[in-house]
């Protein structure tokens, strides 16, 4: 039933991905079966709470048919225990279960016949009536009894209501009925953000999806806001300006429409950006929004550049350069405008964090390289740590070389500049710039192993095995190293050392047994020696039956049209 929801907001990602992370929830919730409340337990005298834990031990064996006479024994006896609307309860919840379903609703309608206050038992039973229908095809009957659960103020404090809640969303997504089903799900979020917030961040999701995306509708949403506490993850207080923020972000995350639904594209900003349009003006990130959803609306580049520079003038103060960065990023490639406000900085008047903030904009947004290395000079170096500049290097390895190369050489600890600028060129996997690098690492005590396997790497990279081995051999890596050396030695014919390397694995690295194991089947099948490779194989499963390599030697065995020869795998 829920994978229609994945159809009904195919065009909401976020959405999609709720959907599979509480899927679980739900499950748990319907089949954590209900238990004796411990106000009823502490009325029980010694033979009740005998008899009733005999007739819960059978159900908990699921022999159903079984715990129904326990059941049924302990009503007889003690017709008038506080346990009796339980007892009944689990006498339907064995119907249920046996898929006896018909029956089961007559056995849950005797506790709503018979013992309606009894909340927690008397909700179980309705919820699990609706549940019936709706295994039964009957979802007219199911919305029935869900939505008198979900009614009833005392029924709906049940954990179960939450997933009634759920289902009755689902059922009426499945109708195209946004309303409805926007209105339960939204109960959901409200009613279940503390008890259940797996279900209640779900729902949450769902109701967004649908007054936003689906059937936008600002007061429903507000109204929404007023009684969720804000749509974040955790409780707040809700205040008119978070509350505008988080329409903002919503609207932009629900706005992802596909190149055939540009009406409906415009229409969805359209919308929005006329409910946004005098709000907020003094805010910034509000703004540049307002001005982006217009856009998706009319496409006019010159309508939407007026909104940003108007936006800019009416409250810039002189000194603000880190609101001058912010427009030069909002305006990114249109490179007119991003130089017109690039002009308008004042390097020595900005902080490092400012001018390294910008330098990113600059290769992100703006797409000038050239600009962001000229800009990487304004830096006051002598007001950097190294901290700064490893920071900076993160962001540079993904982008560019050359200033890669100069925040390395501009590291006050030199040895560590030229291990990050080693560690970027193996990376990078430019061996001829690491090996130069490593070769003089490998003599300093707090790089050499480092520097020892990554010299290695890049020798076996260029095919220079013999002398990657040797590398390899210094860095003292075991076993990663150990298998690097059966690689050489294969690459370079000495398949017997190779072997060799790959037995002491085995034999001395017992979490790497298995792998070395099947490592040896293989070289003997790349030696076409089939009776090695066959013999290599069924030794796998024979000492390795409960490894993942055991099933690749009983796939490999099969493929051939041999028997497996032993081992768990073969039975």
């Amino acid at each position: 039933m829920r994978g229609h929801i994945r159809i009904m907001l195919v065009a909401i990602a976020m959405i999609a991905t709720s959907v599979a992370r509480v899927e679980a929830s739900w499950e748990n919730d319907e089949r954590a079966e209900i238990a004796l409340t411990a106000a009823d337990f502490q009325k029980l005298d010694t033979f009740e709470g005998h008899l009733l834990a005999k007739a819960d031990s059978v159900f908990v064996k699921k022999e159903y048919r079984s715990a129904i006479a326990e059941y049924n024994a302990f009503m007889e006896q003690y017709p008038k225990s506080t346990a009796t609307a339980y007892a009944l309860l689990r006498r339907g919840r064995c119907l249920h279960l046996d898929n006896k379903r018909f029956e089961a609703i007559k056995a849950y309608n005797e506790v709503l016949d018979y013992f309606p206050n009894a909340v927690s038992y008397a909700s179980a039973a309705l919820f699990y009536i609706g549940l019936c229908h709706f295994q039964n095809g009957d979802s007219v009957a199911a919305v029935k009894s869900w939505t008198e659960m979900v009614q009833d103020e005392d029924y709906r404090k049940n954990n179960l209501a939450a997933v009634a809640l759920c289902r009755l969303g689902d059922l009426f997504m499945r109708q195209s009925k946004f309303e409805e089903a926007g209105k339960y799900y939204a109960q959901a979020a409200v009613d279940f953000r503390n008890s259940n917030p797996e279900v209640a961040r779900f729902t949450m999701e769902q109701a967004l999806g649908i007054f936003i995306r689906l059937r936008p509708d600002e007061p429903k949403l507000a109204d929404f806001y007023q009684k969720a506490l804000t749509f974040h993850g955790n409780p707040d207080k809700p205040n008119p300006s978070d509350y505008w923020y988080s329409v903002k972000d919503n609207v932009r995350r629900f706005g992802n429409f596909n190149e055939n639904e540009k009406t409906q594209r415009a229409d969805y900003y359209r919308y929005w950006s006329g409910v946004m349009a005098d709000k907020l003006p003094q805010d910034d990130e509000f703004q540049l929004a307002l001005a982006e959803f217009n856009l998706s609306v009319d496409g006019d580049r010159a309508k939407w550049t007026q909104h940003l520079d108007r936006q800019f003038a009416s409250l810039q103060k002189p000194g603000n350069y880190s609101r001058v960065i912010r427009w030069v990023q909002a305006f990114g490639d249109q490179k007119a405008k991003s130089q017109e406000y690039f002009s308008k900085l004042n390097f020595s008047e900005m902080n490092n964090a400012q001018v390294e903030s910008l330098i990113r904009i600059l290769f992100d947004s703006v797409k000038d390289g050239a600009l962001a290395r000229n800009t990487y000079d304004k830096l006051q170096q002598g007001k950097w740590t190294d901290g700064d500049r490893s920071r900076l290097a993160d962001f540079l390895m993904h982008r560019d070389e050359v200033l890669m190369e100069r925040i390395c050489a501009d590291m006050t600890d030199k040895d560590f500049g030229r291990a990050r600028l080693m560690r970027y060129y193996h990376w990078r996997r430019n061996a001829v710039k690491a090996l130069p690098l490593a070769a003089e690492l490998v003599r300093l005590p707090a790089y050499a192993k480092e520097a020892c396997w990554i010299q290695a790497e890049m020798l076996q990279q260029l095919q220079k095995y013999q002398e990657a081995l040797a590398a390899y051999q210094l860095s003292d890596r075991p076993p990663e190293s150990l298998y690097r050396i059966a690689d050489c030695y294969r690459a370079l014919g000495k398949n017997e050392q190779a072997l060799a390397q790959l037995r002491e694995i085995e034999s001395f690295f017992k979490d790497h047994a298995s792998e070395a194991a099947l490592r040896i089947a293989f070289v003997y099948s790349d030696l076409k020696d089939t009776k090695q490779y066959v013999a290599s194989l069924r030794g796998i499963m024979k000492k390795y039956p409960q490894s993942g390599e055991s099933n690749v030697a009983f796939e490999k065995l099969k493929g051939m049209g041999l028997k497996p020869g032993g081992g768990v795998d073969a039975n």
